[in-house]
């Protein structure tokens, strides 16, 4: 039972740590890697914790690239048509 309460501590304490990451910051991600060392026992669940933040970042900006290339769709649609006249 303590081991799963350190896993829980250990896995809850990374996930914010990594949430928190929202640039490059070399001295964020050296905290990170000496978070994961010295939580080695629980390398699985961390590595689960990062795999998960990757695709969650990975949606998002595939997202917004995708709105930005509607919007630029758009805009040239736009401005065609402003040239022309008509649609």
């Amino acid at each position: 039972m303590e081991d799963q309460a350190a896993r829980e501590d250990a896995c809850r304490e990374y996930q914010s740590s990594l949430e928190d990451l929202t640039f490059n910051s070399k001295p964020h991600i050296n905290m990170l890697t000496i978070l994961a060392e010295e939580n080695i026992q629980f390398a699985k669940d961390i590595v689960a914790i990062i795999e998960a933040q990757i695709s969650k970042v990975f949606m998002i900006i595939f997202g917004f690239n995708h709105l930005l290339f509607k919007l630029f769709e758009t805009s040239s649609r736009v401005s065609a048509w402003s040239e022309t006249g008509s649609d």
